[in-house]
């Protein structure tokens, strides 16, 4: 690639993950900067804080055993009558919010653990547990200054109000405009919100909801988020969504028809110019990692269970099914992505409920890589699983236990698992878009550091205090000249193309691009922790960080492959010529193309 100077005159792009003066582990090594001294030595779980988690688990078990059947729920479609109220009664709703408002007062991490709890049991219970408490109302109150509006969302977290957050529309999630209107009435006192909202978690059930939608003004419109009480005349579920899997999740379609909102309930924030406002941003990059992160470990676990179980109780001409080659390579596969997924969300959540003292870290970043790192390797497990378990595997728990075979539901989480794919942004649409926000944001203008980009030299000093074995020292340096190349990459990219536009039309090169950087973050993340296990003892996790980077090393030799290689050019034009419908029309052939009837 080119490596020719271009003047320092192009904008940066706003970047809301950016903390001025605090470092971030995965922002450093988008800038080709490998910090290894942030993330070792690896974070723990404070002890006390861990036995404060075990507790609360303990309890919600044991209510998640007593009133929740996970294959009714999903046969029927409906959570249980009263489970709600069992729900709130127990804190379970407010599981971060100050006990002097009801809650649990659990840090990130312990609420994590509740979520993937939920999910190991019903995905329908996890993703309202995980929406009421890291998007809905009460998650806004740290954010609130005293007021009323802290003072209206305070007396209905006490109150145990079940809430939502309405954002996307009907013309799409990614659009940038919020077609719902807030027009100003009554000299300003209050607002009247017009327009749709669907995909709206625990919208059916909300007593409250925080929406985002457009002020219109005289210089520029704005994005506020309003929170209003669907008791609110004009309010209407419109619709009840239903999905390929979350079966029984309240999810639905909402209406606002002239639903006035007083002044005082509109959160006002800095002046932004994104589809999301600053604060929501915020929460959302948080949240997913409970909402997506959460049950993709608890599948990932769920997979490790019934793989052993099943291998364990088959075999082959009477040869035991654990002794065979490949076998053994996919339960040691799967072993080894738990293990990753733990560390990362470990990473992205330890340093949320970080005391005074310890080092800050801006962790936005690997926040916003979390989604597609989890729920990627999630669904790489369960497709795993479920070609390990074969037709038991694609077969549904309730027709398993008619004929009396264990009823393992992995067809179930077969499903759930494609959802998270999807759920907070489709997966390629997240990389395209971090690669754009995050990566080439070091990049225009060009970084201060591009001469140390440019040179040969390789900091590898992160070698010196590792406790890895040979193998998986390699792994290190391996990862350190890697995040040097990564570097070298991008900054040649955006000289060649001095206008950002035209490097960001190449969707598909951004998207691989972020691939490699996710790859190199997780890598990482699993060898820091491991070093901090030692090599010896039982708590040694050296043979699954070896197992986990040399297929994460494989997966980005591949990405380096098709990056490198020029692909052809003709998908614009097949494309488009498809999409006119002015060709290949003999493809449709010998199929029924209508929308077949389906039962209201």
């Amino acid at each position: 690639m080119a490596t020719s100077s271009r003047p320092h005159t192009v904008s940066r792009p706003q970047n809301l993950w950016h903390t001025p003066g605090v470092p971030s582990f995965l922002e450093d090594l988008y800038r080709g900067t490998f910090r290894w001294d942030l993330i070792h030595p690896f974070p723990v779980q404070d002890g006390a804080d861990q036995q404060a988690g075990d507790r609360v688990l303990a309890a919600f078990g044991a209510l998640l055993r007593e009133r929740v059947d996970p294959t009714e729920v999903d046969v029927s479609q409906r959570l249980p009558t009263g489970l709600l109220d069992a729900l709130v009664a127990g804190g379970y709703t407010r599981l971060q919010a100050d006990p002097e408002l009801g809650g649990l007062g659990l840090s990130s991490m312990n609420t994590f653990r509740i979520v993937q709890a939920a999910a190991s049991w019903s995905m329908p219970v996890a993703q309202l547990l995980s929406v009421q408490n890291t998007i809905g109302v009460g998650s806004y109150l740290p954010a609130l200054p005293p007021g009323p509006l802290r003072d209206t969302i305070s007396a209905r977290v006490r109150g145990g109000v079940i809430s939502g957050n309405a954002d996307t529309e009907p013309a799409g999630a990614a659009n940038r405009r919020r077609m719902t209107i807030a027009t100003p009435i009554e000299g300003g006192a209050a607002y009247l919100l017009n327009g749709q909202k669907v995909f709206t978690g625990n919208g059916p059930v909300a007593g409250m909801v925080n929406v985002t939608a457009t002020v219109q003004g005289p210089d520029r419109d704005r994005v506020r988020v309003f929170f209003v009480d669907t008791s609110s005349p004009g309010f209407s579920v419109s619709a009840h969504h239903e999905f390929m899997g979350l079966k029984g999740f309240p999810a639905g379609a909402l209406t606002f028809d002239n639903v006035r909102v007083p002044a005082e309930l509109v959160m006002v924030e800095e002046e932004h110019n994104r589809r999301l406002t600053p604060e929501l941003s915020r929460l959302i990059i948080r949240g997913r990692v409970h909402t997506i992160a959460g049950p993709s470990l608890a599948f990932g676990k769920l997979c490790l269970h019934w793989s052993r179980e099943f291998a364990n109780r088959r075999q082959v001409d009477d040869r035991p099914l654990g002794s065979f080659e490949e076998i053994q390579r996919m339960v040691s596969a799967t072993l080894s992505e738990v293990f990753a997924l733990e560390t990362l969300a470990q990473w992205c959540l330890l340093g949320e409920d970080a005391r005074d003292g310890e080092r800050a870290v801006n962790l936005r970043y690997e926040q916003v890589a979390a989604k597609n790192l989890s729920s990627m390797t999630c669904w790489r497990m369960v497709d795993r699983t479920m070609s390990l378990l074969g037709a038991e595997g694609y077969e549904s728990a309730q027709s398993k236990a008619r004929r009396g075979a264990q009823p393992l539901p992995v067809e179930r989480a077969f499903r759930e698992a494609r959802g998270l794919r999807i759920s907070g942004g489709v997966d390629f649409q997240i990389d395209n878009w971090t690669s754009q926000v995050g990566i080439f944001w070091c990049y225009y203008p060009e970084p201060e550091n591009a001469r140390a980009i440019e040179s040969e030299q390789v900091d590898v000093s992160c070698l010196d205090d590792a406790d890895l074995t040979e193998p998986n020292l390699d792994h290190l340096r391996f990862t350190a000249h890697q995040v040097k190349a990564f570097a070298r990459t991008c900054l040649a990219l955006a000289r060649r193309h001095p206008d950002p536009q035209e490097l960001f039309a190449q969707e598909h090169l951004l998207i691989q691009l972020n691939q490699v950087a996710s790859e190199l973050l997780l890598m990482s993340l699993v060898l820091a922790r491991t070093s901090r296990y030692g090599r010896l003892g039982p708590d040694s996790t050296q043979e699954l960080a070896d197992l986990y980077c040399a297929a994460a090393r494989r997966r980005i030799d591949d990405l380096w492959r098709r990056i490198t290689v020029e692909q052809p050019g003709e998908h614009a034009s097949a494309s488009a010529a498809w999409l006119a419908g002015d060709r290949w029309a003999h493809l449709m052939s010998d199929v029924l193309t209508e929308t077949p009837p389906t039962a209201s």
